[in-house]
Order: structure tokens, then C-alpha cells, then sequence
């Protein structure tokens, strides 16, 4: 058999080497785009997580009397939502249309809240309410 024939038979050792080296940095770079996917979605379900608590919190705060509840806390499924309320200016009392003093105390107020989850503070915000109080009884006609 001449010698140039023989060569063309199949795969040198170093040829298959070769072959594997690339099919194992191919595979290698598959593996980490795919766990840095992984990663990304789930960073994307945390922040959906989140923000959906955060409405609820938002939600809840629509139930909320700063002046009379000045500081709480709340179960919201897996989350806690605590809160603490500072008046932003002094309270007042109220006024009606024709400039007599209302039924009621009104006030302006700073609250802080945070979202907690398994031991966790995982959010805080701010936002402003009104806060009220009722200091007369209305008047018989």
C-alpha cells in the first residue's frame, strides 16, 4: 500500500484532540449563557414579586388614618409591611364653605414603609397622606 493512502484513512490522535478542545469550549460557553439566564429570570421574578407587594402595600395604605395610626405593621402574604407616620406640618382644623371651623382635624404627614420578607428588608419608600380626626360633632338645625 502506498504510504499517502494510508494517511487518509481516518482522524490523527491530534485531529480528535483538537476536535474535542472546541466541542468543549462551545459546550462551556452553551453552559454559561444559559446560567446567566437562568440568573436573569430569576432576578426578573423577584422584581415582579416585589412590585406586586408593593401595590398591595400601596393598597393597604389607602385603608390607613396617619394621625391615628401613626406606626403599624401588616401581614401581606409572604411579605410585612410596617410603617411609621410623621406630621409634615402642624395639624389643623378643618374648614367648611362658609369659613367656620370643621368637624374635623386635618393633617399632613411623611410615611416611611418598608417591605419585609423572611427577615429581610427588601423595599422602602415614602409617600404622603392626609390624616384626619374628627373634633366637633356636627350641630342640630
Amino acid at each position: 500500500m502506498p504510504p499517502d493512502r494510508r494517511r487518509a484513512r481516518g482522524f490523527t490522535l491530534l485531529e480528535a484532540i483538537v476536535a474535542l478542545a472546541i466541542l468543549a469550549a462551545a459546550g462551556m460557553a452553551l453552559f454559561a449563557a444559559m446560567s446567566q439566564s437562568l440568573q436573569m429570570v430569576r432576578r426578573a421574578q423577584q422584581a415582579r414579586e416585589a412590585d406586586a407587594a408593593l401595590r398591595n402595600a400601596l393598597a393597604w395604605m389607602e385603608t390607613v388614618n396617619p394621625m391615628t395610626s401613626p406606626r403599624g405593621e401588616q401581614a401581606l402574604g409572604d411579605w410585612e409591611l410596617r410603617w411609621t407616620a410623621e406630621p409634615v406640618e402642624t395639624p389643623r382644623a378643618g374648614a367648611t364653605g362658609y369659613l367656620a371651623p370643621g368637624l374635623y382635624e386635618v393633617g399632613l404627614y411623611r410615611m416611611r414603609l418598608e417591605l419585609w420578607r423572611d427577615g429581610a428588608r427588601q423595599r422602602e419608600f415614602e409617600l404622603r397622606r392626609a390624616g384626619y380626626r374628627q373634633v366637633r360633632e356636627p350641630s342640630r338645625l
